[in-house]
């Protein structure tokens, strides 16, 4: 069955500070990922299969789940890297948690450039400097690079056609 005809997973968002009457300190701390959450679950059951802590969080994968309570198939909302679009895929690789980590490796990088005695600063230690911050962003899309291959090879040794052919028509 195609992922376009299974009913959606259920999405619930979750705010501790809601939860405790405080809502009006919401706004101000809905970036940290020990107050907010979203529960996604079967939308026969309601059974969570899943918590994240990144709202509109980028899935590798069929898109088709069995539920372990009820047994019925659903659309869990992970999709195949062919079938994402382009901001999708740049968030897939770079998430808002590694996009902090690479600014604060850049701003970093960038003061000890700008503090360092301009005898000891040439190209080679800049160089060095920006891979030294910035390896940890590069590690993360090395290991997410495997993820995508085998979501492409998956998607390729897919016999449903009709799943391609929507993706060409975009």
């Amino acid at each position: 069955m195609s992922h376009m005809t299974l009913p959606q997973a259920t999405r619930k968002d979750h705010d501790l500070l809601v939860f405790f009457g405080l809502h009006f300190l919401s706004p101000f701390f809905a970036f940290l990922p020990l107050v907010r959450w979203t529960s996604l679950g079967c939308p026969h059951c309601n059974r969570i299969f899943r918590r994240d802590y990144w709202p509109q969080n980028v899935r590798l994968g069929s898109g088709e789940r069995i539920c372990s309570g009820c047994s019925n198939a659903f659309d869990d909302g992970s999709r195949e890297w062919p079938e994402l679009s382009s901001s999708k895929k740049f968030r897939y690789f770079i998430p808002p948690g590694i996009q902090a980590v690479g600014g604060a490796g850049l701003f970093c990088a960038i003061f000890t450039l700008i503090i360092a005695p301009r005898d000891v600063v040439n190209f080679a230690t800049g160089i060095l400097l920006f891979s030294f911050f910035l390896s940890p962003v590069l590690a993360w899309s090395l290991i997410r690079l495997l993820f995508v291959r085998r979501s492409i090879r998956r998607f390729d040794d897919d016999p449903d056609v009709q799943r391609r052919m929507l993706v060409e028509r975009d």
